[in-house]
């Protein structure tokens, strides 16, 4: 089948066709590529095509991998146009979390799930699992009917229900036998869950095309995968549970790790931790298998379990967190400890470093991203220079019209904050939504320094609609305030760079004209950042600020810009507000997209409303000086 009439939609944009031949090139000759296309540009429905072209061709199946749900669905919108052109069977999964019925009689924190669902399922309580092979008829026409309709999580959840079986089975079953699977990172990248995906099921990584989207987030990605935090306060909490729990003997040794523990708080001055010694006044004499042998007690609470689902009592939840950082302490090989704000870290100082090994498993790997400039020290921040990776970075200029002002009269740099200064951003963020007839996002570097601007301007600005992401939404919650922005001409969304709404999402048609990036979201200044910065420094590498600070601050503000820009001729302006974004330095890692008609000021409210009047009134725009 050639591209052409793979592709779901009646003609390529410009450049698409391109990006799918390069895909597929790729895919046909085992290589591992690097993608990059602005964001609008399609790069999904372009992937797909190339991919599932060369999969079909050498009898390979696709697997594509999204951070978060809200990319998966984005993905399953175009699988579901690939299916309605020609039939492929294809299948999303989630967590077991996202999936489970039983859950509804009584709730369960996303801690404790995993030994909920283990052990409800090990000692047959579990109805909904028992039944998956009580009516196999049944649940193999779920299956078939996952893969041929892909149906919404909601509907497959009814459908599950109504037959009396385990969702997450129908769905795990369907990405088996799927021609293309979507899944979340972890099943690929988590080694506690890609047992699930391909162990478990027998799926050959030599005959699997890897797709990763937004692949920019990869490395910290694996850096959380790989790291664990333990509070003091966690300890005490966890020893509270084990009194609850009847846990006596628990109860005790949690408290005595708790007091050791302070100790090492109080006493040592530095942020790096003698692992070994640390170890050895945990097990205060005991032996060296007396931790692990904790460690399991409170992965399994198994002297509790009964009590808590039988009985209703308080499921462990601080104890399972403890327990996992237990395990690893004392068995988890290559990690560093450090203190870490009233408790520890334990970190990989090198997240990506068997990256490349692991890829070169799979048939081909392709590795998408909006923003993989430079391509260089993109690839070096994944582990793969010299592993042969292939780069591609699909033309955009002529895509779009976008004027981008960079307003070098306001920061959000942390010596400078203050109500002084939030106050002028506000000023300035009331001008340009007062200059917009059509939506406008605004993206804050952090949920505090939201909050204090969003506040301001909601004192500034009468009769729009303004909603405002928060930490810990649900998908649900997410839906609806992206629903609310949707349905309200000239609504106007707060949110984070690198948050949900800032990448993946797609505001298209004309629901946002305008986006402002305020500040830069560069990480905070860590022990973890600090092991990561030596580990490279000590292997040679010369770019370790750009790759672990100020790129991925840039990446996510470059990505927020381009929220609005979902199509083919779209017109949109972005303001980018904070000094730092003028520099050269900050201005050549800028895509081309960015940067062709590029201004730069200290713009005042009333030179704001010029410059959005000037653009949207103005029947082209050019380059223009700077």
């Amino acid at each position: 089948m050639s591209l052409e009439d793979r592709f779901a939609y009646p003609s390529f944009r410009p450049g698409q066709r391109e990006l799918a031949q390069r895909v597929y090139e790729a895919c046909r000759s085992g290589e591992i590529l690097v993608a990059g296309a602005m964001s609008g540009f399609g790069k999904t429905a372009a992937v797909l095509t190339g991919a599932l072209t060369a999969a079909e061709e050498i009898g390979s199946r696709v697997v594509f991998t999204c951070r978060t749900k809200r990319q998966i669905h984005r993905v399953i919108e175009e699988v579901s146009r690939l299916q309605r052109k020609h039939p492929v069977k294809a299948a999303p999964i989630f967590s077991k979390f996202d999936y489970c019925l039983l859950r509804r009689q009584r709730p369960v924190s996303q801690e404790s799930f995993g030994w909920y669902c283990s052990f409800n399922v090990s000692n047959n309580l579990c109805s909904y699992f028992l039944n998956v092979s009580l009516v196999p008829e049944d649940f193999d026409r779920a299956v078939q009917r996952a893969l041929q309709t892909t149906p919404t999580h909601s509907e497959l959840l009814k459908h599950a229900e109504s037959i009396h079986v385990c969702p997450y089975e129908v769905a795990r079953l369907a990405v088996v036998q799927a021609e293309v699977s979507v899944i979340p990172y972890h099943y690929v990248f988590d080694p506690s869950a890609t047992p699930v995906f391909f162990e478990r099921s027998s799926l050959e990584k030599r005959k699997t095309i890897l797709v990763v989207d937004e692949a920019h987030n990869l490395r910290d990605f694996l850096r959380g995968v790989n790291s664990a935090v333990l509070t003091l306060e966690q300890l005490r909490g966890a020893a509270r549970e084990a009194d609850l729990l009847f846990m006596e003997e628990a109860a005790l040794s949690l408290r005595h790790l708790e007091q050791i523990l302070s100790e090492i708080m109080t006493n040592h001055t530095g942020w790096l931790l003698d692992r070994a010694d640390v170890l050895d006044r945990l097990r205060d004499g005991r032996g060296t298998v007396w931790l692990q042998n904790l460690a399991f007690e409170l992965g399994s609470c198994a002297g509790a379990a009964w009590g808590s689902i039988t009985y209703e009592r308080r499921l462990p939840s601080l104890i399972l967190q403890v327990g996992r950082f237990l395990e690893k302490l004392s068995s988890a090989e290559g990690l560093v400890l450090v203190k870490w704000n009233s408790g520890f870290g334990l970190i990989d100082p090198d997240p990506a470093g068997n990256l490349a090994s692991y890829l070169k498993g799979f048939g081909s790997v392709v590795l998408m991203s909006a923003t993989i400039n430079p391509s260089s020290v993109f690839t070096r921040s994944l582990g793969l220079a010299g592993a042969g990776v292939a780069t591609y970075e699909a033309a955009s200029e002529p895509l779009v019209n976008v004027r981008t002002a960079i307003d070098v009269g306001v920061t959000t740099r942390y010596s400078l904050r203050g109500p002084e200064m939030f106050a002028r951003i506000s000023d300035r963020l009331a001008a340009v939504i007062e200059a917009s007839e059509t939506g406008v996002g605004i993206f804050a570097p952090s949920y505090s320094v939201l909050g204090a601007i969003q506040a301001m301007v909601a004192k500034r600005v009468n009769g729009r609609n303004l909603v405002s992401e928060a930490p810990g939404l649900s998908s649900q919650d997410a839906a609806d305030i992206f629903d609310s922005f949707r349905a309200v001409e000239g609504s106007v969304l707060f949110a984070v760079q690198g948050g949900r709404f800032s990448e993946g999402e797609d505001f298209g048609e004309d629901s946002m004209g305008a986006v402002v990036v305020v500040g830069l979201a560069l990480p905070p200044p860590s022990p973890m950042l600090y092991a990561e910065y030596a580990c490279l420094k000590r292997a040679g590498e010369p770019d370790a600020y750009l790759m672990l600070s100020r790129l991925p601050a840039l990446r996510k503000a470059f990505q927020a810009a381009g929220r609005h820009i979902r199509r083919p001729g779209k017109k949109g302006f972005v303001l980018l507000m904070d000094e730092r974004f003028g520099s050269n330095a900050a201005r050549e890692l800028m895509p081309s997209w960015l940067k062709k008609d590029l201004v730069v000021g200290d713009y005042l409210p009333t030179a704001v409303r010029s410059l959005i009047h000037d653009f949207w009134t103005s029947p082209s725009s050019g380059p223009l000086p700077f």
